[in-house]
């Protein structure tokens, strides 16, 4: 199949399921995507300390 055809499809699919959410399962799923941007933004900071320090470490 086509690129698009296979994105719209997806997309389309998407709109359905979120457009039968009850307000309280779109919160429950706010509350699960902001976990998981935190989750994510902490390992990135993480790793970027763990480059410092052995940058640091390195150059001692």
């Amino acid at each position: 199949m086509d690129k698009s055809v296979v994105t719209t499809n997806y997309i389309a699919s998407l709109m359905t399921m979120l457009a039968g959410l009850s307000i309280h399962e779109f919160v429950a799923l706010g509350g699960f995507l902001i976990g998981l941007a935190t989750f994510g933004v902490n390992l990135w900071y993480k790793r970027e300390m763990v480059k410092i320090q052995r940058k640091r470490s390195d150059d001692e």
